[in-house]
């Protein structure tokens, strides 16, 4: 019940929060410099027929015009169609998010899951000068994962994993081009391999996800176990720490309750870093040919297609919105603290 409320509350901001999304990404896209109907005509079209297509894409009428008519096109779900593929701007993203998301979920399971316990271990059970030097280096890699660009550690990890060494799969998109991605069911290709028993394509799928996933976790998720790493810093030197030290309490128990007590920032920052690194696949996708949610957002942008980028806008707040419900909804869990929402 009390999520129930949460929920009933929460759609009361979320409702005028996508609402300024969608008038704020409307006006600005048509601040891009260039005229798409100019750019789908060619030089060799005369105005009159520049117009035509003008009128043909919705752009003809006054700005508040065409806002008027995108706005009651999309309280109906109708995104508009892409100028660039033809097709509805909403088919084209239920077609590309999952494989993004799939990246970024992949990276986010093992910032959470594999570097922030070890980050966390290594506060509680290092001693001496060698504790001091893996706490050091820990924190330094948190501070200057953020520095590196992602596309190119992912560029130098292409140069030497594929161009030298020969290990690893051409950076040509999410599978094999010998073979063919599975029919969409869950629309995450690797679940959708396991599900129909596609053993080879699941192989191929997860090898090419290894270098994109592993560059998004270790730009991405320095952040995070940089977070991670001041708050189990800032409660192994509390109080109630030093007094069950005094009473005998094992560091196996002391590490629990460090962990517990770094868990409400860790939520935190990796919702805001959901955002970033939604935005962070945009690169990495383009360097791989993912065929992404952010390869997509990049050719809207370069082909000043806007009704895909409002589409893009969009569905990235509504999932931005959404990981911070949830995590609001996960506190509720993770620290005994809060016993209401909202």
């Amino acid at each position: 019940m009390k999520v129930i409320k949460y929920l009933g509350k929460r759609l009361l901001y979320i409702i005028p929060q996508l609402f300024g999304v969608v008038v704020i990404a409307f006006f600005a896209v048509r601040k891009i410099p260039g005229d798409p109907a100019r750019i789908m005509a060619g030089a060799l079209v005369d105005e009159a027929g520049v117009e035509q297509i003008r009128e043909r894409i919705g752009l003809s009428g006054t700005l508040f015009e065409q806002f008027k008519t995108y706005f009651g096109n999309l309280l109906h779900g109708d995104f508009g169609n892409s100028w660039v593929t033809g097709n509805p701007v909403i088919e084209d993203i239920k077609a590309r998010l999952p494989a993004t998301l799939q990246l970024v979920i992949l990276a986010l399971i093992i910032s959470l899951f594999v570097m922030v316990p070890l980050g966390l271990k290594s506060i509680t059970s290092a001693k001496g000068p060698g504790g001091k030097i893996i706490k050091k280096t820990l924190s330094g890699y948190g501070m200057a994962a953020g520095a590196f660009p992602d596309f190119w550690l992912a560029l130098i990890l292409i140069f030497v994993f594929y161009v030298k060494l020969g290990i690893a799969p051409s950076p040509t998109g999410q599978i094999d081009l010998a073979l063919s991605l599975p029919a969409q069911i869950t629309g995450f290709s690797l679940i959708d391999s396991l599900i129909i028993g596609d053993i080879p394509a699941f192989m191929s799928i997860l090898s090419r996800h290894i270098i994109p996933v592993f560059v998004l976790a270790f730009v991405y998720g320095g952040g995070i176990l940089k977070v991670a790493l001041t708050s189990a810093t800032s409660t192994q030197k509390s109080e109630f720490i030093n007094y069950a030290k005094i009473n005998g309490v094992k560091s196996n128990y002391l590490q629990k309750y460090i962990s517990k007590a770094s868990r409400p920032s860790v939520a935190t920052f990796t919702a805001v870093n959901f955002g970033y690194m939604l935005g962070g696949t945009a690169l990495v996708e383009s360097v791989f040919s993912w065929g992404g949610f952010g390869q997509y957002a990049i050719q809207s942008v370069v082909n000043s297609d806007f009704t895909a980028i409002q589409g893009v806008v969009l569905i990235s707040a509504v999932l931005n919105l959404v990981v911070y419900m949830l995590v609001d909804i996960i506190y509720m869990y993770i620290d005994p603290r809060i016993t209401e929402i909202g």
